[in-house]
């Protein structure tokens, strides 16, 4: 009663070959002369949901690629030209012929390619490179993922064919259904053999010309097909050219940055416009933030293969709390208030939920004022303790820039009392929380699902003595008391827990329930320094910075290519090149701003908004892009990192530092109308930045000025590769006394100077 499916006038009996042990046995027995194979995909069934926007990538795939896999796991990594499988003809002679099934020539994407067709249907070039390569009909995307193979064996009796999954790959190969066309066979015939209805001339075509090709012929062709397949899908150094016009997105009205030297600094100028502007198209007007753009286009999930599909916007509903804070940090320190005190003001009345909603007691307990994994969705037994903390960093740097920041803090102190308190609520009751050993316990990716991680105790450490700040301003020296207390002991119980003995790289930060690809949670502890303490390297705790300097050494030796490391743009290549910068280690953080630029820009799609993430070969040639187009956090770690290296830092406004950090091959950098905040007379007040900074042959010029009196600023000028000499920084027209240090793997120099208005016009 099996049901007889027909395709190109090809009869399959419908089901799935199960592959017992990474292989399957078809007796034959007899001489064909054709073999029809239906399937050769990764097996995604089309959803069952009535919304046709539910993307297949949710359907765990029989091939299960995993976008957020360890980069070094190629079992689950999969690209065009890697062999899958293979099917072997055993003859009665006893001979055999082996058939490659390798992806791009014997075996393709099945729903997903469908449900993510672009840019197939618009790129005439990828179409050709597409059916030159394939061995499958019909080369284009199929609704259900199923395509039809053709073998044309030997002119010879076959007595069976074994169809074998590759082993170095996980997952399995899905066939649908094989059909023999012959006019003799013999024996059991698990192979159905009947006739047809008359095939599509163009079908009748592809069995002459396209059936699958035996092991060991044709193999030069098939690779210069595969590489053409490759170079059109793919994003490649080829495809990575320039140059390209400074571009400004509408109605964007921040800083004004430009930087010069190659073609990756003409992309990261517009990148810096695009995201920051992509973040405040996140904000509505009722001032809620939404994880991801409306309608953005998203490049198959998790999963993708590098196609992609438009209008999905697929994370729009939620407001994830670690998005949130990231992203409203950066555009509250780029001077975006108005838009961050809206933002503001609902996600503390959706906190405040917590303390007078009944339905969301725990242990008939209401709870602190607190943020889970969502800011939107109050989820029980969330306990996402980065996203709390990175958006209480949010409130207090917003809080630092408001002019009438008593007022506004008294107004909402009760909900910004609880997102402190909920920390020490966490440590008071450990039979819910999970709390330990004086660290929090996370449910979450920043502690791999669930565990005690160094990334979030470090982050809620920072916000308890944010608040703490905040505290006192207003006379709640109990509160400020309290926090600063849980915070020095978070800060022992961190260096207690959390710091290992390693053989080769000696102390350095457990791996143990470390998050997110790369492990790079660990950096952690580094890179919050730009958050709360300052861009200088001698801003950390001095005991834990041989620990950070090897936690960023075992991940630099740990994945290649040196500077890629954007599975994830965020958590991996934001967060490593922050660290190279923040260590000053120039020559590597060089590479990384360079393959930062590459993630992001492709002329071919004319995108300067971060991916989610990127995926990359093992030659190290072709990568292409992953996930939602603009993804919060994403974006924003990278924004970040571009702050960082422009150097502006009033992370302490009472101390006032530039520490442009300029990658190798620049030339120039030019910023007008960035915000600095500052402490003057006891007062917060914001003013503008201007500067231009110049470097060629070991030299720097500098022309720096302000709208206001700033008083004494710190500098320090670098990178230089060879030591400088004391007139090697001429600044605002003359040389400064200065000191010279070597820190990273480069030289800097050191000086300070009074900044303010200048007569003339501001830099241009």
């Amino acid at each position: 009663d099996q049901k007889i499916l027909n395709r190109y006038g090809i009869p399959f009996l419908e089901g799935m070959l199960p592959l017992d042990s990474d292989s399957a046995k078809i007796n034959i027995g007899g001489q064909v002369e054709h073999i029809f194979i239906l399937g050769m995909t990764d097996g995604n069934k089309p959803s069952e949901s009535k919304n046709k926007r539910v993307p297949s990538e949710l359907i765990r795939p029989f091939i299960p690629i995993n976008g957020w896999a360890d980069p070094r796991n190629d079992s689950v990594h999969i690209y065009i030209g890697d062999q899958l499988g293979r099917i072997r003809l055993n003859y009665a002679d006893g001979t055999t012929q082996i058939f490659p099934l390798i992806l791009g020539e014997g075996i393709w994407w099945g729903r997903i390619f469908y449900d993510y067709p672009e840019p197939f249907t618009t790129d005439a070039k990828l179409r050709k490179a597409f059916a030159g390569a394939l061995r499958l009909y019909p080369p284009t995307p199929v609704e259900d993922g199923k395509y039809v193979a053709v073998i044309t064996p030997r002119q010879s009796p076959i007595r069976s064919i074994t169809i074998e999954n590759y082993p170095a790959k996980k997952g399995m190969i899905v066939i649908a259904g094989i059909t023999v066309q012959s006019s003799e066979i013999t024996g059991n015939q698990e192979a159905i053999a009947r006739p047809g209805q008359p095939s599509p001339p163009e079908f009748e075509k592809f069995v002459r010309q396209k059936a699958l090709r035996p092991l060991g012929t044709n193999e030069a062709q098939a690779g210069r097909q595969l590489n053409m397949l490759r170079q059109a899908l793919y994003s490649s150094d080829k495809s990575f050219k320039g140059p390209v016009a400074p571009q400004m997105p509408s109605g964007y009205s921040g800083p004004i940055v430009s930087f010069e030297g190659n073609f990756a600094a003409q992309v990261l100028t517009n990148a810096f416009y695009y995201n920051i502007q992509d973040i405040l198209d996140k904000i509505d007007k009722e001032g809620v933030y939404h994880t991801s753009t409306k309608d953005a286009l998203s490049w198959g999930g998790y999963k993708s293969i590098g196609t992609f599909r438009k209008n999905l916007g697929r994370y729009y509903g939620d407001i994830f709390s670690r998005d949130m804070g990231r992203s409203l940090q950066e555009i509250t320190m780029l001077g975006y208030t108005d838009e961050a005190l809206r933002c503001a003001d609902y996600t503390l009345r959706k906190a405040l939920q917590w303390e007078t909603d009944s339905s969301l007691k725990v242990n008939d307990m209401f709870l602190p004022s607190h943020w889970g994994m969502y800011v939107n969705k109050h989820n029980k037994g969330s306990f996402e303790n980065d996203g709390h903390g990175l958006t209480t960093l949010f409130i207090y740097k917003l809080w630092q820039r408001l002019p009438n920041r008593d007022e506004w803090l008294r107004s909402h102190w009760q909900e910004i009392k609880g997102s402190g308190d909920w920390i020490l609520w966490q440590f008071d009751h450990p039979e819910i929380s999970g709390a330990a050993n004086g660290l929090l316990h996370t449910t979450g990716e920043s502690a791999n699902g669930n565990g005690y991680s160094v990334y979030p105790d470090c982050v809620c450490m920072d916000a308890l003595q944010a608040l703490a700040q905040m505290a006192e301003s207003i006379g709640e020296t109990n509160a400020a008391r309290q926090w600063r207390g849980r915070a020095d002991k978070m800060r022992e119980a961190i260096s207690k827990n959390y710091i290992v003995s390693d053989p080769k790289y000696g102390r350095i930060w457990t791996l143990q329930h470390a998050g997110w690809t790369h492990n790079g949670t660990v950096l952690g502890p580094l890179i919050f320094l730009a958050d709360y303490n300052g861009f200088d390297p001698k801003d950390d705790y001095p005991e834990w910075r041989p620990v950070n300097e090897a936690a960023y050494q075992r991940i630099l030796e740990s994945y290649r290519p040196l500077g890629f490391y954007g599975q994830a743009m965020g958590y991996g290549q934001g967060f490593v090149t922050q660290s190279a910068l923040l260590l000053d280690r120039m020559k590597e953080a060089t590479e990384m701003m360079n393959w930062t630029a590459r993630q992001i820009y492709d002329p071919r799609f004319g995108s300067y908004i971060v991916p989610e993430g990127c995926q990359i070969d093992p030659t190290g040639k072709f990568w292409y892009r992953m996930g939602d187009l603009g993804n919060g956090v994403q974006e924003a770690e990278i924004v970040k990192a571009l702050r960082i290296m422009i150097g502006v830092d009033d992370t302490r406004p009472d101390r006032l530092r530039f520490f442009p950090r300029m990658p190798y091959g620049w030339s120039k950098i030019v910023v007008e109308k960035y915000p600095i905040l500052f402490e003057h007379s006891g007062k917060m007040e914001t003013a503008f930045i201007h500067y231009k900074l110049e470097s060629s042959n070991n030299k720097m010029k500098l022309e720096i000025n302000s709208d206001k009196e700033l008083g004494t600023v710190a500098f320090r000028l670098g990178p230089f590769e060879k030591q400088p000499d004391q007139k090697s920084v001429f600044v605002n027209g003359k040389y400064h006394k200065s000191e010279i240090e070597h820190s990273g793997d480069s030289w800097w120099v050191r000086f300070t100077m009074p900044v303010g208005p200048v007569a003339g016009d501001f830099v241009k």
